[in-house]
């Protein structure tokens, strides 16, 4: 039924037939009032006030603290696979692991590496938490709410494409109350979690604490007998409740978490040793035809057929350091000058060690029912990340990459009495992030550098154990980002079926990008990004049961700056503008314009809900990643000083160009390939169906779905030029987003003598996704089911469950890598790719018991 409905803006009726029409689309608590088989009212505070989810003209999936127990959620990761239109894996584009992953709506994606560029946005009660999803537990969480959609107008920066906003529990004013939850798996894949809150004062003051233990077993075994996807994380948490009237709350939170993970879960698929391409000619969407060669056009090969090494697999990387590659990365990494106060974590082991802290707080006033509320926040993480850069079983790079960051928030807020025919809110917020990072590859090494003038892949060529350190030693990468914002809506309520509501931020963006931020004396640069954004709402109520809005709102992304374009001389300008004459030292803040359509419905007297929503975004000014060729000028000091790369050789000056023995005692121009920011543009339309349906009081169903028609209108991507002959991605759908994805589930709830008892099953489908904007290769749909049953009795529950029950073989999730496992040719850098692949979690039985008191 699926590919016979196609987008269309009468697309609700399709949806309707599809989802059988009894179904309504959110994971939902669904418990019912004593002596009813309605579904139980959810309210949700997206638009900073409470409101009911089927009346907010909001496009949004909610899980209550029931859901998240019901179906053992224990990330974001578990949540988006049941919340149509929203992504979210353990592989950050290119990088598989926990290290950067990245938040995704409605087919936004970016290949920026820093966060501060990011389409989506997660928030902690209501506050900003940057890079924080990636191994974020879900034990003290009341309620969760995906919200689709700009969200700019209540959430601010990076909420280009939609947020996530997890609301944790109110400490308990009553009495004392507590939870412990233990789960292990065949797999070693073991979690202790538990969670206690009382009174200290009764009334007046009340205490939160939380914690959690996981500690999972990779599920793969790499070809030197390491495991491939160990994980481990303790985390703490703590809140104090304070009320010294009944119109004053005053909150604190803080958590603190520690990561230590193995070598992630991943593969590289080698374009070379798959090569599907070679011999064929294109037509692209574009009308360009085409050659493309040494890639893979069509489906990557999966986990059990594609092609390697003789001996090696396609799920497997190097999980030991070589000695002289351990001693490279022995000592701490460096700080810079400008870095002070800091220590990066130590790490002796491909994986990642990394420290986060978090502590905000918030005083809420009520005065004759207006609302004053002052929240400030503060994040800091630390990381250190080794990896096997090339992602294979060949020993050739590897890369310790360290990044540190920080960011302060303070917002403050009053609203008027809600319940009024007119109703108010406005606000202030300011925002302040710290981002410095060794980048991608920050400090390296290679044991196979080739200085062939010719494109090869023979190791005979190459010069062995060739060492480098991109950074200098320090963390080079760095930007600061000052952000404030205005904002403010009215809700008109014209009639008792009509409301107008008018939304809108005031945003000032300023971006500061250069190594001054981490060494003081070197140069800046700096740009504000200053945008009204709008979001104009008609809400239509025809009865109690149906809500219809139509909704316009604008997002923001903050523009970048070309560095390495700004830093080049003469000689060198003059070669990126010969390559692409429009390159330019900054490019504008990205924008969205999105509009759409939504219907929220009870039906059959509150048992069935259905929520639909249809959309359209026009994206512009995408930050589009293209590679240039530069043969770089030797300078007395900075990335091109004598003595690095190129300018080593007895005689160079500052002014020479760089120069490097192809082997044979004969100098020849050395060539570094610079990545180089081109603007484009996208349109993305969608559907997105969630419904939910209690056909019995002891039945409950849901079905969801998601489809996105993406299209670059005009995208430059030359990256990918030398093997697929084109760089014009026109008409081409943007990569690593499923054009059809949707999940069900089925809860069914008995008697067992004198025991309560349940099962409940899970489908979820991901389809075929492209791993990169040429869209030569893709990825194969995949179908997961996952079933669990439990028996209940007093205050315990004991659960048996499978994961992955019929144990699907896929890759999860891939994007389109260099192959660096490849003799190493920087002039050549990207004539040799692959795909850079997280393969799904094996099928696993597990056994979780809980105890609440």
């Amino acid at each position: 039924m699926f590919q016979r409905c196609r987008w269309g803006y009468l697309g609700a009726l399709c949806v309707t037939l599809a989802a059988g029409m009894p179904s309504a689309g959110l994971a939902q608590d669904t418990s019912a009032s004593e002596g009813s088989d309605a579904l139980q009212e959810v309210t949700v505070t997206a638009r900073k006030r409470v409101e009911s989810l089927q009346d907010v003209p909001i496009a949004i999936t909610t899980f209550g603290a029931d859901d998240i127990e019901a179906a053992n959620l224990t990330g974001l990761q578990d949540l988006s696979q049941l919340a149509a239109g929203f992504q979210f894996m353990n592989q950050g584009n290119q990088q598989p692991g926990r290290y950067n992953t990245q938040l995704q709506f409605r087919g936004m994606t970016t290949a920026q590496f820093s966060p501060s560029f990011a389409t989506g946005a997660l928030f902690i009660d209501g506050i900003y938490v940057l890079n924080g999803g990636t191994s974020l537990p879900l034990m003290d969480v009341e309620r969760v709410e995906v919200i689709k959609g700009p969200q700019a107008a209540y959430f601010g920066r990076n909420t280009f494409g939609g947020a996530v906003n997890l609301i944790t529990r109110r400490p308990n004013m009553k009495e004392l109350t507590g939870e412990v939850s233990i789960s292990t798996t065949d797999r070693s894949n073991n979690e202790i979690s538990g969670y206690l809150s009382g009174p200290i004062v009764e009334d007046r003051i009340a205490f939160n604490l939380s914690g959690r233990l996981y500690d999972k077993q990779g599920h793969f075994t790499a070809t030197d007998r390491g495991r491939l996807g160990d994980e481990q994380t303790t985390t703490l948490n703590g809140s104090l409740l304070l009320t010294p009237s009944e119109r004053l709350a005053v909150r604190i939170n803080y958590s603190h978490s520690e990561d230590e993970d193995g070598a992630p879960a991943q593969g590289f698929i080698s374009g070379i040793l798959n090569d599907t391409c070679t011999g064929t000619t294109i037509t692209t969407a574009a009308g360009q035809t085409a050659n493309p060669v040494r890639y893979i056009c069509g489906q990557v090969p999966g986990p059990n057929n594609a092609i390697t090494d003789p001996g090696f697999s396609p799920s497997s990387a190097n999980t030991i350091l070589p000695a002289n590659i351990g001693a490279f990365f022995a000592n701490t990494p460096a700080l810079p000058a400008g870095v002070t106060g800091v220590s990066l974590p130590k790490i002796d082991h491909i994986g990642l060690v990394r420290r986060t802290e978090r502590a905000n707080v918030n005083f809420a006033y009520n005065y004759n029912d207006y609302e004053f509320e002052l929240t400030a926040g503060y994040n800091e993480q630390a990381a250190t990340w080794i990896r096997d850069f090339d992602l294979s079983d060949r020993l050739n790079w590897f890369s310790r990459d360290p990044q540190y960051m920080e960011d302060q928030s303070y917002e403050f807020r009053v609203s008027s009495p809600q319940q009024r025919r007119f109703s108010w809110l406005l606000g202030v917020n300011r925002y302040k992030q710290e981002f410095v990072s060794a980048g991608e590859g920050g400090h390296a090494t290679t044991s196979c550098f080739s200085t062939s003038p010719t494109l090869t892949d023979s190791f005979a060529t190459c010069i062995p154990n060739f060492a480098l350190s991109f950074a200098n030693t320090t963390l080079a990468n760095a930007d600061r980002a000052e952000v404030t914002g205005f904002f403010g809506s009215v809700d008109f309520k014209m009639t008792d079926q009509f409301t107008v509501i008018l939304e809108g931020r005031q945003q000032q963006d300023k971006l500061t990008k250069g190594g001054g931020l981490s060494n003081p004396g070197q140069p800046l640069l700096t740009d504000e990004f200053k945008k009204f954004l709008p979001r104009f709402i008609v809400r239509w109520e025809p009865t109690d049961a149906t809500t219809v809005y139509a909704s316009y709102a604008e997002g923001m992304i903050a523009g970048d700056f070309n560095t390495s374009y700004i830093d080049a001389d003469a000689r060198e300008r003059a070669q990126y503008l010969a390559q692409d004459p429009t390159i330019k030292e900054s490019l504008e803040a990205e924008t969205n314009k999105a509009l759409e359509l939504g219907w929220k419905q009870r039906f059959a007297d509150g048992r069935v809900q259905l929520n639909v929503a249809i959309y359209e975004n026009k994206w512009k000014n995408i930050k589009g990643r293209s590679s240039f060729l530069i043969n770089e000028t030797c300078d007395a000091t900075g990335a091109n000083a004598i003595g690095v790369t190129g300018c080593t050789f007895p005689g160079v000056q500052p002014g020479d160009p760089k120069m490097i023995d192809d082997g044979t005692g004969t100098l020849i121009p050395f060539f570094n390939s610079r990545n180089i920011l081109l603007p484009g543009d996208a349109t993305i339309r969608g559907l997105e169906v969630e419904t939910l349906w209690r056909p019995v009081r002891n039945l409950n169903m849901a079905l969801n779905f998601a489809y996105i028609d993406s299209k670059y209108d005009n995208y430059i991507f030359n990256f990918v030029a030398p093997f697929a002959g084109f760089s014009q991605m026109a008409g081409n759908r943007t990569p690593r987003q499923p054009e059809w994805s949707g999940n069900a589930s089925a809860t069914y709830d008995f008697r067992m003598g004198s025991q309560n008892a349940y099962v409940r099953g899970d489908l979820v489908y991901q389809g075929e996704t492209f791993v990169d904007e040429s869209n030569l290769a893709s990825l194969a749909d995949y179908t997961v089911v996952n079933l669990r049953g439990g028996i209940e009795k007093d205050n315990y529950r004991v659960e048996l469950f499978v994961k992955n029950l019929f144990d699907e073989d896929a890759w999860q999730t891939g994007a389109r890598w260099t192959d660096f496992s490849s003799p190493t040719q920087f002039a050549f850098l990207t004539a040799k790719q692959g795909v850079a692949v997280t393969p799904l979690d094996r099928r696993e039985v597990g056994l979780r018991f809980n105890y609440k008191f």
